[in-house]
């Protein structure tokens, strides 16, 4: 299990090595970018879609590595479009969306389409080595499918922890049948983001690393809608960090409402969302509408990672100027012990931004007053304020009930991973489920590392329980499908669960799962293909945090998979050919030691690789190591890029 963690991570840093170098895009070597100028488009509000019938929009997508600097310190951003976050795609349910990705980044790569179902297009949904293989870098591949949903969503990469560096942006599907479309004026869309200061494939090669006792790597920041005020004064900022990062700030005009669509895009973090003397009518939760009731306006805003809300703000106050605030909170984190990853970041976990009236001081700063938070922490919204706008009972006839149990142990290297049903997830990047269902294999003899789950009842019931007996809360996201959540209830007993709430329950796509806790939730099998339920978190989706639950397999084998998807799987088995080479002569866990080495300096890497050959008995592939090791160096280059590399570890 080590050596495969080390294999996949080791291609993925040495793609962080080498995009660290020339590859790495800047104005001036010296030069920061205040912001992403000229694209702000995420502080406007969101042009009016004029098209009366469905149309086809085109997109196209480079992914790159870019040096930026959203909270003022300067790091390479694994970017689309050279933008962070990515550019916004906006259309009318029913239109088909064609988006053309092309692969610079010097990693494979792919991108899900977050809380689109997909339906008939299962190949496109961007999970690597369950729908689709990766695409490689200088490998371009089209997305092409079709809206049937409306809400808010959004888009990142599903390959290993690439949208923790920055590859995600908004979708918005407008509805003319919206029943809020006449309720506000005007439309925004805000993320929110936990930030980290280091690339994340060295903070994921030593969360995965022997011995490990700590927890997820600790944050740097937390971002607004890309923006954040990091301490330049610090002494982590280094050389590059611009102390004038402009607040993120949106615009609004007295006696106007507001739609504001909310998206945690985190990593890793728990956030509180509010907007100081403005109470928040939440209007939609991941695409559903929900019924206006007194609990459904709030103050204060819960997300878990992935979590979305649309909410109506009624701009009624005073003109002047007023704190968007959202807050990390650290009590729903694991602890900073100091054998954590980052523990000793300077992080202020408070982001703020600011929402300006028109006619007021630009440069006063807000007085206002942070609301009082009243309810649980590391908990959900209350549910009776998110209903469905329209009555969705939960399927009643249930033909296909799993269990799934959650638990984390080490494995016999003595790496942690978390495992469902004592299994954990390992990806198979050139050969993705979806394709062995096509070619007629029975997902019950995949092997057990695949997590597979089948049910072949077309439109029939389906029932997960989730079993959650750790200390951390897990925000459990559903491919393919919105569910009903039927139920959350304390302990793990499957004797003794909540009871179910099968009339009215919340539906949505992404669920907090509390500690010591259970889930249940319900939906129906109307959509053949391979869907991942996984943690959202990201740290934890690397340590094997996910299922694949194979939907009407009999059905789905006979469809035909499009010539451009077939192809990218003989591109990717070209790529990984090349690289296997490279990461497997590389002796066993050297990528830890690698990583060591230049954090601490210390003996000549040749002595270094010496030592590694002959402690592993492999000195017959040290040439080829050495071969291997000589290249990187020299793509990497110059000394400047050494220290860089030693400062961000």
């Amino acid at each position: 299990m080590k050596f495969k963690i080390f294999s996949i991570l080791g291609v993925a840093l040495c793609g962080f090595l080498a995009t660290t170098a020339a590859p790495v895009e800047s104005e001036e070597p010296n030069e920061l970018e205040p912001r992403f100028y000229p694209k702000s488009y995420i502080f406007d509000p969101l042009p009016k879609l004029t098209e009366s019938s469905p149309t086809t929009r085109y997109y196209e997508f480079e992914l790159k590595v870019k040096k930026l600097s959203p909270d003022g310190f300067e790091r390479p951003v694994w970017s689309v479009n050279g933008q962070y976050p990515g550019p916004l795609i906006q259309a009318n349910k029913g239109d088909r969306l064609v988006i053309k990705v092309i692969n610079r980044l010097g990693d494979p790569a792919t991108i899900h389409w977050h809380g689109i179902f997909q339906r008939g297009t299962n190949w496109y949904d961007g999970v690597p080595g369950q729908t689709q293989c990766p695409i490689p870098n200088r490998v371009s591949f089209t997305y092409n499918y079709t809206l049937e949903q409306s809400g808010t969503y959004w888009y990142h990469s599903h390959f290993l922890a690439q949208y923790v560096d920055g590859l995600l942006g908004p979708l918005i599907i407008q509805d003319p049948d919206d029943p809020y479309k006449n309720s506000y004026q005007e439309d925004y869309v805000v993320t929110i983001s936990d930030w980290y200061h280091s690339p994340s494939a060295p903070l994921l090669v030593q969360r995965t690393a022997p011995h490990y006792t700590g927890f997820n790597p600790y944050p740097d920041a937390a971002l607004i809608s890309g923006r954040g005020q990091y301490n330049c004064s610090s002494p982590a900022a280094g050389k590059h960090c611009n102390p004038n990062v402009k607040p993120a700030t949106y615009n609004v005009q007295k006696g106007k409402k507001y739609r504001f669509r909310i998206i945690n895009t985190s990593a890793y973090t728990y956030f509180t969302f509010s907007i100081d003397n403005h109470p928040l009518q939440v209007i939609e939760v991941e695409g559903t509408p929900v019924k206006q009731a007194n609990t459904s306006t709030v103050t204060v805003l819960p997300l878990h990672t992935a979590q979305r809300y649309s909410v109506i703000l009624h701009a009624n106050q005073p003109i002047g100027n007023y704190y968007i605030r959202a807050n990390i909170i650290e009590s729903c984190l694991a602890p900073r012990t100091n054998n954590t990853i980052n523990y000793n970041s300077s992080i202020n976990p408070n982001a703020t931004g600011i929402l300006h009236y028109i006619g007021a001081d630009s440069y006063s700063k807000p007085t206002s007053t942070e609301y009082p938070v009243t309810f649980t922490l590391c908990r959900g919204i209350d549910s009776s304020a998110i209903r469905p706008y329209k009555p969705d009972p939960a399927p009643a006839n249930i033909t296909n009930s799993f269990v799934l149990n959650v638990t984390f142990a080490p494995n016999d290297d003595d790496v942690g991973l978390f495992k469902i049903n004592n299994s954990t997830f390992e990806p198979i990047f050139n050969n993705p489920t979806n394709e062995r269902i096509m070619l007629k294999e029975d997902y019950t003899g995949f092997e057990k590392t695949q997590n597979a789950y089948g049910y072949d009842v077309p439109y029939g019931g389906v029932e997960i329980i989730l079993l959650n007996g750790g200390l951390a809360n897990h925000p459990f996201h559903l491919h393919g499908h919105a569910f009903h959540l039927c139920g959350v209830g304390q302990g793990i007993d499957i004797n003794n669960l909540t009871t179910r709430n099968l009339i009215d329950p919340v539906v949505r796509d992404t669920v907090i799962v509390p500690p010591q806790s259970h889930i249940i939730i319900r939906y129906v099998a109307d959509n053949p293909g391979v869907w991942a339920f996984h943690c959202h978190i990201e740290w934890h989706v690397e340590l094997g945090m996910v299922a694949q639950l194979i939907e009407r397999p009999t059905e789905f084998s006979n469809r035909t998979l499009p010539d451009d998807v077939r192809a990218l799987c003989m591109q990717y088995d070209s790529y990984y050919k090349k690289q296997k080479r490279s990461t497997a002569a590389l002796p066993r866990g050297s990528m830890v030691k690698r990583i060591q080495i230049r954090k601490n300096g210390g003996e000549s890497k040749k002595q270094i690789r010496e030592e590694e050959a002959a402690g592993n008995g492999e000195e017959a592939v040290l040439n080829e190591g050495e071969r291997y090791i000589e290249t990187e160096e020299n793509d990497i280059g110059t000394q400047a890029n050494e220290e860089y590399l030693m400062s961000i570890w």
